[in-house]
């Protein structure tokens, strides 16, 4: 009997392996999701109010847009935006409302607003940047040949509608100061390298080109089928994904 129970202990064990559990998200995941469950509500919304013409809807929910990005900002994760990033966050909500107006022409100025908001997301895109490195070397310049193409191309591309059209004219210099600033954050954006949330950033940056190149086809070269919703959606993201990406 002794025999046995020394032979079964000596006989060679089934290795056991820890159990994998699936990990819980996080309080900050499940606020992330519910936010953006939330953050698309409030997209289809304010697409539809200005789609059918139901004003109500569109005022009320376009503000809402930035709005929330910036409540969620301060209050749905544990990372607080840059100063940099608060102040392109207001001056965005600042254009939001300026262009939905529609009864009078505020586009110049609200072109004025999301300029400052360019000129402050890359200014934060920036710092993200100089807390890697020092060196200007270590940026990828072959990236910003990219965007100066898309820039020269674009603005080629317009241009002879601003010629032939004297009430244009006055608006060329302002929107290719604009345009530089726009290609400027999408190349600074780019540039956050290996930092968590850096290609979230990079992406939005692309979509709010797409969705400013979109805006201006529509208005100064030709009608794009279903514009507001190519400009909304994608102005949307783009925002939704610099926000969330340069918290993360």
């Amino acid at each position: 009997m002794t025999g046995d129970l020394r032979v079964a202990s000596d006989a060679p064990q089934r290795p056991s392996f820890p159990v994998m559990h699936q990990p819980h998200p996080s309080q900050t995941d499940r606020r992330t999701y519910r936010f953006t469950a939330l953050f698309i509500s409030i997209t289809v919304l304010e697409m539809l109010g200005d789609e059918l013409a139901v004003r109500w809807l569109h005022y009320g929910f376009k503000p809402l847009i930035m709005g929330s990005l910036m409540v969620y900002s301060q209050l749905g994760t544990s990372r607080r935006p840059s100063a940099w990033m608060g102040v392109g966050m207001v001056f965005a909500l600042l254009g939001d409302v300026l262009l939905m107006i529609r009864e009078v022409d505020l586009f110049a100025v609200g072109l004025g607003a999301f300029l400052l908001m360019q000129l402050s997301y890359s200014a934060a895109f920036w710092q993200s940047i100089r807390r890697q490195t020092t060196r200007l070397i270590h940026l990828r310049w072959q990236q910003a040949l990219l965007f100066a193409g898309y820039l020269v191309a674009f603005l080629g591309m317009l241009y002879p509608a601003f010629l032939g059209t004297p009430a244009l004219k006055p608006l060329w210099w302002p929107v290719v100061v604009y345009a530089i600033c726009l290609c400027t954050m999408g190349f600074l954006a780019s540039q956050r390298g290996p930092k968590a949330g850096a290609s979230w950033v990079t992406i939005g940056a692309l979509l709010f080109i797409l969705s400013d190149s979109a805006i201006a086809i529509d208005k100064f070269l030709m009608p794009i089928p279903g514009a507001t919703v190519l400009i909304m959606s994608a102005y949307a993201a783009a925002q939704y994904l610099i926000v969330l990406g340069m918290l993360r």
